[in-house]
């Protein structure tokens, strides 16, 4: 199916600009590159060294609050033990927009390390939109719900805990393309 290991990341953060804002949890799921089963994961939450610049609408989405992160790790353990669990021979994917890459990036920075993953990463959005092209999802302004999880999660039937949370979300990540590579082979 793959050349390598898919390592789904996604992060909840404090705002939407690396710059000021940062990291509050990080998680990742290693998907095996023939049957897309998940080998290991990583979640954490990070400890905040720049809460006063959040952004109020960002962190009412994930829900976390200070009295969770303020005995956290700090950035440079937390990226460390990321690091150490997967290795850099896979293939960094994510969904939706590149902001978890982005802040990933900013993130090894931050703990003093070079960002290890090459610039060939997987945009699950994007085969995602390819499903829905090729199934005729894409024919009707009406019935199309969005490319949100949400809305993903409603047509695949998938079952999840609450979203917003990093390791749920990858989880939804991994079932939705499971569910559009196989519909893909068909």
């Amino acid at each position: 199916m793959f050349n390598k290991d898919i390592l789904l990341i996604d992060a909840e953060f404090s705002g939407l600009d690396p710059a000021k804002n940062e990291i509050t949890q990080i998680a990742g799921v290693l998907l095996d590159r023939k049957t897309l089963k998940e080998k290991k994961h990583f979640n954490s939450f990070i400890k905040p060294t720049k809460w006063k610049n959040r952004d109020p609408e960002s962190v009412a989405v994930s829900g976390i609050s200070y009295d969770q992160i303020k005995t956290a790790p700090s950035v440079s353990t937390v990226i460390r033990k990321f690091d150490k669990t997967f290795g850099h021979d896979v293939i960094l994917a994510y969904y939706g927009g590149v902001l978890d890459i982005t802040f990933l990036s900013a993130t090894y920075n931050k703990a003093g390390m070079k960002f290890p993953f090459d610039h060939h990463f997987f945009n699950i959005w994007g085969v995602m939109y390819a499903y829905l092209a090729k199934s005729g999802g894409l024919t009707s302004k009406k019935n199309f719900g969005g490319f949100s999880l949400e809305t993903m999660m409603k047509l695949f039937k998938i079952e999840s805990p609450p979203l917003h949370d990093a390791l749920v979300d990858c989880r939804v990540e991994a079932e939705i393309l499971r569910h559009v590579m196989k519909n893909l082979k068909a």
